[in-house]
């Protein structure tokens, strides 16, 4: 019975913090009425919230025509604390610190640090990459008093999410990487990853968390750059990586083997390294021949043609091209993928070309930490590892408090 309560009791946490979350200024009753609970039971985890200092009260509302008292707003307090995102790739690293409620803090970026002494030890490089970064952050952190609780780090590769280990990532030459017994212990806050490409759907729940829209492909596309000092016979630097992120009903499929989303284009064939059957001649000159970069922009949206009709999102983000590239692709499909088109509009579903930020894989894996509280997991699913505990949640909270937090 008390494991029974205890699982209730945090199931309407992380919904009725869900709802403040995408809701700023309900009040309890409008929460009670969203979710179907019980005014008193939306009261009580209010006041748990409120006494935890995760949410605050703010001004009263209208009474009803029938009068009684004013409705309280509510909102996320933006000072409970922070979640540093942590985007690696081979040549630079980006860094987004978030607040609770979904306010950027501080913005950084530089290249890979790189102990040279570890080249041959791919899991310590990697441990050694994220000390250097992370304690880069210390002294900010200790003057702003910006109170982070936990970190997440966006990277290339396969993550399993569940169980803590980067099943694959060819660009740091990790496999079967247990990251959460390599920094379990190691900072005063947890760390979890996540795949770069879904730091993009994490980001997009969050830039729409208020329009309701739950089933979108997130598409991230980025040139290959490589780093002296980490190649390896067996890399591939040619052409545009992509990878691909599936959200249905508002929950980014994973798959059993949390391969979901890796990208092979229609034109590949058996033997070829890279993701594409394009001639290295265009691959070479993708960046900056504009007719490479056009049969590249054909391939790709070639095989995503395929893709809409059995997904019909609502919307195909693409991530991670430049900006000014933005109507010369839309150029090129109207001309050369008009299927595309007609594809998306017999499934009502849009093509939305996002502005090139270089920190939305960080700022993705940010939000990764704060919208994994709002999941709720069956009494017969085994402990997530890429999830924050609500009293784990409260207790970081009072120590960073207390400054009791060191990076």
């Amino acid at each position: 019975m008390h494991v029974n309560n205890d699982y209730q009791r945090n199931a309407n946490i992380s919904k009725i913090f869900e709802t403040v979350w995408k809701n700023p200024n309900f009040s309890r009753i409008d929460i009670a009425r969203s979710l179907d609970l019980y005014r008193s039971t939306v009261s009580n985890i209010i006041g748990t919230l409120v006494e935890s200092e995760l949410i605050c009260e703010g001004e009263r509302g209208s009474a009803t025509e029938k009068g009684g008292r004013k409705p309280v707003f509510l909102s996320v307090n933006p000072d409970f604390g922070s979640v540093i995102g942590i985007e690696l790739q081979l040549d630079t690293f980006h860094v987004c610190i978030t607040s609770f409620d979904g306010r950027t803090l501080y913005l950084k970026d530089g290249p890979i640090p790189v102990d040279t002494s570890l080249l041959d030890k791919p899991e310590e490089l990697f441990i050694s990459i994220l000390d250097t970064i992370i304690q880069g952050l210390s002294a900010l952190v200790k003057e702003e008093h910006l109170k982070p609780l936990a970190i997440c780090v966006g990277i290339p590769g396969i993550i399993d999410v569940d169980r803590g280990v980067i099943i694959r990532s060819a660009p740091f030459r990790l496999t079967d990487f247990n990251y959460v017994e390599a920094f379990e212990n190691r900072y005063s806050i947890p760390l979890f990853m996540e795949n770069d490409a879904r730091c993009c759907s994490w980001l997009q729940l969050a830039l729409n968390k208020s329009s309701g829209k739950k089933d979108f492909l997130c598409v991230l596309a980025r040139t290959y750059a490589g780093n002296p000092l980490l190649s390896y016979p067996e890399s591939y630097e040619k052409g545009i990586g992509v990878g691909l992120s599936i959200t249905m009903n508002g929950h980014i499929i994973n798959g059993r083997n949390y391969a979901v989303g890796e990208y092979i284009s229609r034109s590949w064939t058996t033997y070829q390294k890279g993701q594409t059957g394009l001639p290295e001649a265009v691959l070479k000159t993708v960046d900056s021949v504009d007719d490479s970069y056009a049969e590249w922009v054909k391939d790709l949206f070639g095989t995503l043609t395929m893709m809409v009709p059995l997904l019909e999102p609502e919307s195909l983000y693409l991530h991670g091209q430049p900006s000014g590239r933005k109507n010369f692709i839309l150029k090129v499909i109207k001309e050369s993928v008009p299927q595309f088109l007609s594809i998306l509009t017999s499934c009502n579903s849009e093509l939305i070309i996002m502005d090139d930020d270089e920190y939305d894989i960080a700022r993705g894996a940010s939000f990764m930490v704060i919208q994994k509280l709002f999941e709720v997991q069956s009494l017969e699913q085994s402990s997530s590892k890429s999830c924050l505990k609500w009293d784990q949640l409260f207790a970081l909270h009072e120590a960073a408090c207390k400054k009791e937090i060191l990076l």
